[in-house]
């Protein structure tokens, strides 16, 4: 799902990307996997897509918590290397002569300033990923390939295809860093979820990326939330001798030490903005802990956004709940047994 548009006729070969050449003279360059109908190409599916019309006037469209960046100088415009400008996730892009960005008005919601007790975050985490799992089921027909490791959000997601009852074959992350695309090397160099990743055609890998930032287990997120109720979440780990997430927490002490300067409204845009892997070449992702229901956990009781950011009570619920034997597999801490080649935690 990558793509550049630009009035410059680039020398193939460029990242294997395939040449289109519209009616006003602007270039299209996508990777693999895209499908052309009449006035436009598609490539994704129900949760992450991507539309791009090219004739007469380029419109890229896209689902509504768009999975990538889009980057724009004066003639060119790209999802996977960094220019001048980004387009945040409410805006639309228009081409006609010149690059057009619109904005979609009331995009970020208001959330609730009632707390939610764990049972009503519970429900709001259970509907999402059921609702992600199931509707992506109903109508794939690819390969879908799970790691088999010990990761409390994979192990979340993977117990919702199990209690869906929905096919998918488990893999070992390999002991070496996998060999990738051109596509994919350049991709992996400003976006840590790339380099995770081995590429394999007609496939869906499913992923737990998001669970940190959308379910309340990113301990700088949770230290926004819990500031402005005038607690301090480094007392909270220094005041538990185990939990899951106690030794990832020690990436964020120092800025988790610090008042954040930024409200919950602020928060909303950056986990909004925050993009971490989406679709390239033929190889498909699927990332179901991610929905715009899932801000409201933002509201969460003190006691929720405590006990899930130490210790992913909320996830494990789900686990619980799905399929209950899969909470034997739960490493006992956050990235124990990452590859020694992943990149280092944030």
């Amino acid at each position: 799902m990558n793509f550049v548009c630009t009035k410059t006729d680039i020398r193939s070969p460029y990242f294997d990307l395939i040449q289109h050449k519209s009616a006003n003279d602007w270039y299209l360059y996508l990777d693999e996997g895209w499908t052309q109908k009449e006035n436009y190409f598609y490539k994704g599916f129900s949760s992450s897509w991507c539309k791009i019309y090219f004739d007469p006037i380029v419109r890229i469209e896209t689902n509504k918590l768009r999975d990538f960046p889009i980057y724009y100088n004066e003639d060119s415009i790209t999802n996977f290397q960094k220019l001048e400008n980004q387009v945040p996730v409410d805006g639309i892009v228009k081409i006609d002569d010149k690059i057009q960005i619109d904005y979609i008005p009331n995009f970020y919601p208001r959330i609730t300033r009632e707390h939610q007790s764990f049972k009503e975050c519970f429900d709001l985490l259970y509907d999402a990923v059921i609702e992600n799992v199931g509707i992506f089921s109903a109508h794939n027909k690819k390969t879908v390939y799970i790691p088999q490791q010990g990761g409390i959000d994979t192990l979340t997601v993977r117990s919702v295809f199990d209690f869906l009852n929905v096919k998918y074959e488990t893999f070992d992350l390999p002991k070496d860093a996998p060999s990738m695309s051109k596509l994919g090397t350049e991709l992996a160099k400003e976006h840590w979820g790339f380099q995770q990743i081995k590429e394999q055609d007609d496939s869906v890998i499913v992923t737990g990326f998001y669970g940190d930032e959308w379910i309340l287990r990113n301990p700088y997120y949770a230290h926004v939330i819990l500031s402005d109720r005038g607690i301090d979440i480094t007392d909270k780990f220094d005041g538990i001798p185990n939990c899951y997430m106690k030794q990832y927490f020690e990436n964020y002490r120092n800025k988790c030490g610090k008042p954040s300067g930024i409200d919950v409204e602020t928060l909303i845009t950056q986990i909004c903005n925050d993009f971490q892997i989406w679709h390239v070449n033929k190889t498909y992702f699927l990332s179901p802990l991610k929905h715009i229901s899932l801000l409201t956990l933002l509201s969460a009781d003190t006691q929720t956004v405590i006990d899930q950011v130490t210790d992913a009570k909320l996830s494990k619920a789900i686990i619980e709940k799905c399929n209950p034997k899969l909470l034997d597999l739960i490493d006992p801490l956050k990235n124990q047994h990452d590859p020694v080649w992943f990149p280092p935690s944030n």
